[in-house]
């Protein structure tokens, strides 16, 4: 029992960091950069801005959760799957250099505190913890490669 409580303590902290903290990494460097959001089609309204923002912080988590998962599983091809869907997705608009710069930014800060996140719990994992990405590879039965 204390093993499952173990396990669920560390990978709660994983999915609070990658999530909020991982929002909190990414508006602290491009506030820091300067950057500020550019959407071609964003609402000229506060409560529009604040709505667009609420989005952004969760598909920015959504992204940051898959990634992490493929990370975890050792399966890149999710990590470019996600970044090539996010370029899809505002193709048209990185023709401005100021959203394609807070786009690159953004992009880069979350992959990397993904990617920082997710080393971390395989760290902590593989030595502290109880041994659960082994388990998650058994059940979805991938080999250890």
């Amino acid at each position: 029992m204390i093993d499952i409580l173990h396990g669920a303590a560390y990978s709660l902290v994983a999915l609070v960091l990658l999530s909020w903290g991982g929002n909190l990494a990414c508006r602290w460097l491009l506030r820091l950069t300067g950057l500020k959001p550019v959407a071609a089609d964003a609402p000229a309204t506060p409560e529009g801005e604040a709505d667009t923002a609420r989005a952004g912080r969760v598909i920015g988590s959504l992204e940051r959760l898959i990634m992490a998962g493929g990370v975890l599983i050792q399966r890149w091809e999710i990590l470019a799957a996600v970044i090539a869907l996010k370029s899809v997705s505002r193709f048209k608009e990185l023709n401005d250099k100021t959203f394609a710069e807070y786009f690159l930014v953004g992009s880069l800060c979350s992959l990397f505190w993904t990617i920082l996140v997710a080393v971390a719990w395989l760290g902590y994992d593989a030595t502290l913890g109880v041994g659960l990405r082994a388990k998650l590879l058994i059940l979805l039965g991938i080999s250890a490669g």
